[in-house]
C-alpha cells in the first residue's frame, strides 16, 4: 500500500523553529527533506485487519563530535484497540496503544560525525479503526538527554479513499550541492501554480535571509554564493506559510 505524506510545521507563526544548536541529529525522509520539529502526515485508506502503515527516516550526526544516540516514542493520542511499533537498528515487537506511553529504544547506535543511521521505522496498525494516531519520536544523547531532536508522525486511516501522492511538489532540488565558491542554482516542479506560493532561504538559526515568490509551476532561482556565508543553508518551498518541501544546502570555501 502506498502512503501520502504531508509535510506541516508544527509551531505557526515562527521561522524554522527546529533549528537550534541543540540539536545532534538531522532527521530526513527518503525524498531528503528535513523533519525535525515537524508533524509528518501518514495517510492511507482504512483497509484490512492486517494493514500495516509505516514511514522510515534516515538520521545523521551533524554535531561534529561522536555520539551515541538513541530514540524513544511517545504516545501523544493513539485509539484503543490499535497496534505499533518501531524499529531503531532493531525492529521491536509490537504493543498495544496504552501497554507503553513511553517507550524508550534498547539499542543506542554509536554514530561518528556524519554517519547516518538508516534503520529507523515507525509503523502503526489501526486494526480497522479509522482516524488518526499520534506520535512523538524523541532522539537523543545518552550522555547528555538535553541534546535532542524530536519528530511528530500522525497515522490517519481514512475511511475514503485518498490520492496516492498528495503532495504539490513533484520536485525540488539544489545543485552543486555542496558547493564550493559557486553559485547554486535551486529547481522546483509543482503540481499546479497556486497564489501564496514562496521560496525562502534559512540559515541555521532559522533566520530568513531571502524570500521569492513563485510565479510558476516550474523554475529556478539561482543563490550567489558572494551573498552567503560558508555553513548550512535551508531552502523551503512554503504555502501560505507552511512548509511543502526543505532542501539543505552546503556551501564550501
Amino acid at each position: 500500500m502506498k502512503h501520502a505524506y504531508q509535510l506541516l510545521l508544527i509551531a505557526a507563526g515562527t521561522a524554522m523553529p527546529f533549528l537550534s544548536s541543540a540539536q545532534i541529529v538531522e532527521v530526513r525522509d527518503t525524498l531528503g527533506n528535513v523533519l525535525n520539529g515537524t508533524n509528518v502526515q501518514v495517510v492511507e485508506p482504512l483497509g484490512g485487519a492486517s494493514q500495516l502503515m509505516g514511514i522510515p527516516a534516515h538520521v545523521e550526526n551533524i554535531s561534529g563530535v561522536q555520539r551515541t544516540v538513541n530514540v524513544k516514542r511517545y504516545e501523544v493520542n493513539v485509539p484503543h484497540g490499535t497496534g505499533n511499533y518501531f524499529c531503531w537498528d532493531l525492529c521491536y515487537g509490537e504493543r498495544s496503544a496504552g501497554n507503553t506511553p513511553l517507550w524508550i529504544g534498547a539499542d543506542p547506535i554509536p554514530m561518528a560525525p556524519g554517519f547516518v543511521a538508516n534503520g529507523f521505522h515507525a509503523y502503526y496498525k489501526p486494526y480497522q479503526m479509522p482516524g488518526e494516531a499520534v506520535f512523538r519520536y524523541v532522539w537523543y544523547d545518552v550522555d547528555n538527554v538535553n541534546d535532542s531532536t524530536w519528530v511528530d508522525i500522525t497515522f490517519n486511516a481514512t475511511m475514503a479513499a485518498v490520492a496516492e501522492n498528495a503532495s504539490p511538489v513533484l520536485g525540488f532540488d539544489a545543485y552543486p550541492n555542496p558547493a564550493a565558491g559557486a553559485d547554486v542554482t535551486l529547481s522546483y516542479e509543482l503540481a499546479a501554480n497556486t497564489p501564496g506560493t514562496r521560496l525562502a532561504l534559512y540559515n541555521v538559526l532559522g533566520e530568513r535571509k531571502m524570500v521569492k515568490a513563485v510565479k510558476a509551476a516550474q523554475g529556478k532561482v539561482v543563490l550567489n554564493a558572494a551573498d552567503l556565508g560558508a555553513g548550512v543553508w535551508f531552502a523551503v518551498l512554503e504555502r501560505d506559510g507552511k512548509a511543502m518541501a526543505t532542501k539543505r544546502v552546503v556551501l564550501l570555501r
